[in-house]
């Protein structure tokens, strides 16, 4: 994303402790409604194509740090702390810089949050997320030993020189690594572009630059991490870079965040929603 534009592209972590805990209180929950009949040996079979087979994802997997593992559904944490087989899930790493974030501590960018006046609602419906920490992943963002399917890594970057504000390469979690969101380029475009303009939710309510810059990071780790999923959108166009719809349309994976700068005040506008009708049919995790 350049200052007015995306360019070519790019929930809480889970802890040991308590995913243990979550797998000790599965026990005692019985009946699975589950429309895949859970193999007893390992197959091939990967009902809902996310990369996880259909014996690991009822069984459960231990992620690649040796120590945490996942259950399957259900759990009485929700859907995030665990697998299932019929319904697509995806692991991010999440990798705020280790010194000087602008980024809240405990931010999932990935789940129900609220800035700048704007809620977000996460990946579509058809995607459950699952936000790790680098230590939980192998080096080369392998989920599970002894197993194929990677992580999406996506990195916060400080870097104040340039304009591009997000990049992530298109394809598949196992294609190319180096999702980044530039926040601090994000936080200077805003001030920059705002000057001497009040800053003001979408809504007309007074703001600031934190709460904008959160807003706008947000949106661009949907945005670039929907990249990774197989595109995001139904068609390429060039004429808007890409994977993209064009600026305004009201999707994620829309070109860029439309903004104006008049009567004094300084608003922009994110959107929040999926092109679900025709972009689910493109989602490709494997």
């Amino acid at each position: 994303m350049n200052q007015r534009q995306h360019t070519k592209s790019v929930e809480t972590a889970l802890m040991a402790a308590v995913v243990l805990i979550v797998a000790l209180v599965l026990s005692a929950v019985p009946n699975r409604a589950w429309a895949v009949t859970c193999p007893t040996t390992e197959t091939p079979a990967d009902f809902d194509g996310d990369g996880f087979t259909d014996f690991q994802e009822c069984s459960g997997i231990t992620l690649a740090d040796g120590v945490t593992f996942v259950p399957p559904c259900p759990s009485p944490l929700g859907r995030n702390a665990c697998l299932d087989p019929n319904t697509k899930d995806l692991f991010i790493i999440y990798a705020p810089a280790t010194a000087g974030s602008l980024l809240p501590p405990g931010l999932n960018p990935f789940g129900t949050v609220t800035a700048y006046g704007v809620t977000f609602n996460g990946l579509p419906n058809e995607i459950t997320v699952h936000q790790i920490t680098p230590a939980q992943a192998a080096v080369d963002r392998t989920v599970t030993s002894g197993w194929t399917q990677k992580a999406v890594r996506v990195a916060e970057s400080l870097d104040a020189n340039g304009a591009v504000l997000g990049y992530c390469q298109w394809g598949t979690p196992n294609g190319l690594d180096g999702c980044t969101v530039y926040t601090q380029r994000i936080k200077n475009f805003i001030t920059s572009t705002c000057g001497a303009n009040a800053i003001v939710t979408p809504a007309g309510n007074p703001s600031n630059v934190d709460d904008a810059s959160l807003a706008y990071a947000i949106h661009t780790f949907l945005h670039e991490v929907g990249h990774t999923t197989g595109g995001m959108t139904a068609t390429y166009n060039s004429s808007y870079g890409g994977y993209h719809y064009k600026c305004g349309a009201g999707t994620m994976m829309e070109q860029c965040v439309t903004y104006s700068t008049k009567a004094g005040k300084c608003k922009f506008n994110m959107s929040t929603g999926w092109n679900t009708t025709l972009d689910s049919p493109t989602i490709n995790l494997r």
